[in-house]
């Protein structure tokens, strides 16, 4: 038996399976190593369109049909200003990828996802538990695993080690240090009924969410003849641990949903829960390092977010491909393998950051819709003065426009104002940090054209990295101005792990921006340019502007107001 593999990937999920049949199929000897034997029991059923091209990726498209899962076209909020419903619907978004997702049972779901992994040519050990990683002066280098139908102990060794074994994060552990976000504490009860009304119209395929005063339930359609109709969660504070136990999940879990009128009348009369009462805690963490010497983490043993906006498994399958990418590229080239490593783990963070921010600003967006519950009033979180929703949802309030003009908010605002439109905002609470009304307002403008005294400033920040090549499967240097950093632009999961949260720009365009430090005029900027180039002004100056009109067009450029005692 050879030991030595390209790739060892821990875990067979939805981020395992991706990873390993991306590497097979790109001709690297890859290793899954799955501790439970499939088919078996897993949480997070709703899937989001940004994984959607993985999934034609693979033609697993029909195998989804097939199964029977529900085609998810959106979904409806009981949540914010009013106890009236409001929808996203995922065909009139036009960022995302596809217009639809599933939802899913994931025993036959993760099965699909295996089952591929296999057809692309990894080899595949299920019912074997990973014991450890083995190490080799501060590199990850293998693993040891049990097989539990034979009990005999192997180790083998890669130039790459996956961790993808979810919250367990056997190799993580080892490698790295887990901080979870002591504000998303929660705790999760669920279960599944059948002989389910559901909703009569188009949100019969939506996912539905609706707020309670100890938390807020998930609806999720199922039409599965094992789960049933629908799969039906209660997330709630670790604050009323206590009670759940005294009272006991069930009566806790009913108290909670007695006190959610819409998921009742969706229920119906005649709903019966079919299986036992699950329960499940610590909802969102992330890890400090998701990739170092000889290893990467993703999905859940990467890190976690609150299930409120359906993050988990799309997050986990944008990590495999993400991971997968990272690693292919190091094999072909090793040089490359701390630029891929960093590539991979600055995303994942700032993916985390942003999304976990968000949450953040939508809970406490959701307070006064329960005052003076122990729940909400725990998650009045705002943090504007740090939280990318908060500045992005003051931006809005107090501009015709969001704030940040940047070409890549165009396609966003309509979700962005759905979203802003239904949450409640305290705006004094706003207006009393300092400078967010400056930041928001800002004293920047669109302009079609530049005077000689006006100062240009870059909108975003210009800077040199990484893009994924689709069709090579690798990455390849990219140069352009990034956005949701200083200027936060509302975006979503995968523009962040993909590493898409930058506007490719040329060359010249880029050189003729390294110019612009937010404090020189237009007219310095030119002589700067200009003995760049080594041409007379006038020339570097006609050549500079017509680099800059389509910059100001698209809104890489924005102006700073001139001051009125200049």
């Amino acid at each position: 038996m050879d030991n030595r593999y390209d790739v060892i990937v821990v875990g067979g999920g939805p981020a395992g399976s991706t990873t390993a049949a991306y590497l097979a199929r790109h001709g690297h000897r890859t290793l899954l190593l799955e501790r439970s034997r499939f088919p078996r029991h897993r949480i997070g059923e709703s899937l989001l369109p940004s994984l959607m091209p993985v999934l034609e990726d693979f033609g697993v498209v029909d195998a989804c049909r097939k199964a029977g899962f529900v085609e998810k076209t959106g979904a409806t909020f009981i949540w914010g200003k009013t106890r009236e419903p409001w929808d996203i619907c995922f065909a009139d978004t036009p960022f995302l990828p596809s217009g639809f997702a599933f939802h899913v049972e994931r025993s036959v779901f993760d099965q699909i996802l295996l089952d591929n992994a296999q057809r692309c040519g990894a080899e595949v050990h299920m019912n074997a538990t990973v014991l450890g990683a083995t190490m080799d002066e501060g590199r990850v280098t293998g693993v040891s695993y049990r097989d539990n139908d034979t009990g005999t102990v192997t180790s083998v060794r890669a130039k790459f080690v996956v961790d993808a074994s979810g919250s367990s994060s056997v190799v993580g552990r080892r490698v790295t240090e887990r901080r979870y976000d002591d504000q998303l504490r929660q705790i999760a009860l669920y279960g599944y009924f059948k002989n389910v009304r559901g909703a009569n119209d188009f949100r019969r395929a939506h996912i539905i969410i609706e707020s309670c005063p100890k938390g807020w339930f998930w609806f999720i359609p199922m039409n599965s003849e094992r789960l049933g109709d629908v799969s039906l969660g209660l997330v709630t504070g670790r604050e009323f641990e206590e009670e759940v136990r005294a009272k006991g999940a069930q009566a806790f879990y009913d108290e909670a949903r007695s006190e959610a009128p819409y998921i009742t009348e969706l229920l119906g009369p005649q709903a019966t829960r079919i299986d036992d009462m699950y329960t499940v805690r610590d909802w969102a963490y992330t890890c400090d390092d998701t990739a170092g010497p000889g290893y990467y983490l993703a999905g859940d043993a990467a890190a976690f977010l609150d299930p409120l906006l359906s993050t988990g498994v799309s997050l986990a399958m944008l990590a495999g491909y993400s991971a997968s990418v990272c690693i292919h590229s190091t094999l072909l080239d090793p040089s490359m393998e701390m630029a891929a490593a960093k590539f991979y783990s600055n995303n994942y963070r700032q993916m985390y950051e942003v999304t976990r921010d968000f949450l953040h600003y939508f809970y406490a967006g959701n307070a006064s819709a329960h005052p003076n519950e122990l729940f909400w009033e725990a998650r009045r979180m705002l943090k504007f003065d740090e939280n990318i929703g908060a500045k992005q949802a003051f931006s809005f309030f107090i501009n015709t426009i969001p704030g940040n003009p940047h070409p890549a908010l165009q396609k966003q605002i309509p979700l962005f104002h759905q979203f802003m439109r239904n949450l409640d905002h305290p705006l004094d609470e706003m207006k009393a940090v300092p400078d967010l009304e400056k930041m928001a307002r800002g004293t920047l403008k669109s302009a079609g054209s530049l005077d000689d005294r006006d100062i240009p400033v870059v909108n975003g920040r210009l800077e040199s990295t990484w893009r994924i090549n689709r069709n090579s499967h690798t990455l390849e240097p990219i140069r352009g101005v990034s956005f949701d950093r200083d200027r936060p632009v509302f975006s979503s999961t995968s523009s962040w792990l993909l590493g898409r949260n930058l506007a490719p720009l040329g060359e010249d365009s880029c050189k003729l921006l390294e110019l612009m430090d937010g404090e020189a005029p237009w007219s310095a900027v030119v002589g700067r340019y200009a003995g760049a180039m080594g041409v007379p002004l006038e020339q570097g100056r006609q050549r500079a502007s017509e680099l800059l009109t389509p910059l100001l067009q698209e809104n890489y450029v924005l102006v700073r107001a001139r001051d009125t005692a200049q």
